[in-house]
């Protein structure tokens, strides 16, 4: 897309969202609801082994590779099951953003970067607790409540990170190391000739 298509798209965009968003809310009830659940997951270890501390990268790479296939398959081809989130995630965001205009303008386009705010209590309802309870039933507790907790954990990265791809050219965080790698990377994701094939992770390559 050219600077005006995605300047016309952007000013159509923000003519729907609601005069009562704030962004500020939007990310304080993401981060808040996440923070706490992983608190109140970890809280739950007692005197852990180190073999169950495993358990946390697991988390983590457990959520990169759903997103990475999520993505892949349902970001960026229709199914007619998952139209919402292909209209949201490539109708929107990638009209919204192209490689050559990466940044957000105001507060109120956090509302095209993050995700829905229900979306995440939908996440620990349907995937995290679910997923504790199968695990304490097969392996023990607290292997059960350190996956949890990062699997939460791996959510809030991709919130932060993917709000870090977006941030304008200069930021201080966009200048750090990891992020600055994989903020390019999300860039290339932007061209409208790879977006469908490339680059579809936002916390790791």
């Amino acid at each position: 897309m050219t600077p005006d298509a995605v300047q016309a798209f952007r000013q159509r965009y923000r003519a729907q969202v609601s005069p009562h968003y704030s962004a500020w809310l939007h990310g304080l009830f993401v981060f808040g609801l996440g923070l706490a659940a992983y608190g109140a997951l970890l809280s739950q270890v007692r005197l852990a082994l180190w073999w169950q501390w495993l358990a946390a990268p697991l988390g983590l790479l457990v959520f990169n590779v759903a997103v990475y296939l999520v993505h892949r398959e349902l970001g960026h081809h229709k199914r007619s099951w998952a139209a919402l989130f292909y209209a949201r995630h490539t109708g929107d965001h990638h009209s919204f953003f192209s490689e050559r205009e990466m940044s957000y303008d105001s507060w109120l386009d956090w509302r095209v970067i993050l995700f829905p705010p229900w979306l995440i209590v939908v996440y620990l309802a349907a995937f995290v607790a679910p997923s504790v309870w199968i695990i304490s039933a097969l392996v023990d507790a607290n292997t059960a409540w350190i996956f949890g907790a990062h699997a939460t954990m791996g959510y809030l990265l991709y919130e932060f990170f993917h709000t870090c791809h977006h941030l304008p050219d200069g930021h201080w965080l966009s200048k750090l190391p990891w992020l600055c790698e994989m903020r390019q990377l999300h860039r290339l994701h932007h061209r409208r000739d790879l977006m469908h094939t490339h680059n579809f992770n936002i916390v790791l390559p």
